[in-house]
Order: C-alpha cells, then sequence, then structure tokens
C-alpha cells in the first residue's frame, strides 16, 4: 500500500506543478512570409497535417496570414518532419455576403494550395511562395 500512496503522490505532484503547462519540447513553432504572384498574400491561413503517409503522427496546426506573415499561436506547433501544407489566400478587401453579412477576409484569389515540406525539428522560418494558378 506503501508504494501506492507514494506513486498517487508523484502523479498529484506533476498535476500541481503544471506539467505541460508550457509549451511541450517536442512542438516547434513555425513562421514565416506568403507571396502570391510575388506580393505578400493580403490575407488567409496556412494549415499543417502531418504527412501520414509518410509516417509522420505528430500534430496538426493552423495560422492566419496577414499582409503576407504567419506565425503560430503561442503553445501550438508541429513535430518536424514531413507534413502537407495547405493555403488558402484571399484579397483582404472585406465583401458583402450572404444576408447582409460582412466577409472580412474578401475575394478568394486561388484554389487551396497543397505542398508537401519537410520541416526541422526545431523552431523555424518557412517562407512560401503560391504560384500563379491558370
Amino acid at each position: 500500500m506503501r508504494n501506492f500512496s507514494g506513486g498517487l503522490l508523484a502523479i498529484a505532484m506533476l498535476m500541481l506543478t503544471g506539467c505541460g503547462a508550457d509549451k511541450p519540447s517536442n512542438v516547434f513553432s513555425v513562421s514565416g512570409n506568403i507571396s502570391y504572384d510575388g506580393k505578400p498574400l493580403p490575407k488567409g491561413n496556412i494549415t499543417f497535417a502531418p504527412d501520414a503517409s509518410k509516417n509522420n503522427q505528430g500534430p496538426g496546426a493552423t495560422a492566419a496570414i496577414q499582409n503576407g506573415k504567419y506565425e503560430m499561436m503561442p503553445g501550438k506547433g508541429i513535430s518536424g518532419g514531413p507534413y502537407v501544407l495547405t493555403i488558402n489566400g484571399y484579397d483582404g478587401v472585406p465583401v458583402a455576403s450572404g444576408e447582409g453579412g460582412m466577409d472580412p477576409d474578401g475575394k478568394m484569389l486561388f484554389e487551396s494550395y497543397k505542398i508537401s515540406v519537410d520541416l526541422p525539428r526545431e523552431d523555424t522560418q518557412h517562407d512560401l511562395e503560391v504560384p500563379k494558378q491558370k
């Protein structure tokens, strides 16, 4: 019984000290610049999905793109290795949407753009150019 209560005490101490409250050591932040047609992408989002076909079981993440720049939220990130990135881009000029609402992102500039990348297992900057679609 003594070993059991000691184990419970250890678990309770880990919970109280906030184990995992900070960014885990195996999760890395990515930031960067994204351009389209040679100019910074006004608005959009980028999604990082682990490439399961290459045995990456790491976490996924999404970041907003504003004026050609993106940065992951604190505490969010990726594990590095093979990822599939999906970029959606908008002109950033608000337009009317259904039922009198406004779409603040504006008009879509291109169909979702996907690219496979191999990211380092460290905080990094990854810049991208979305090719002009025909």
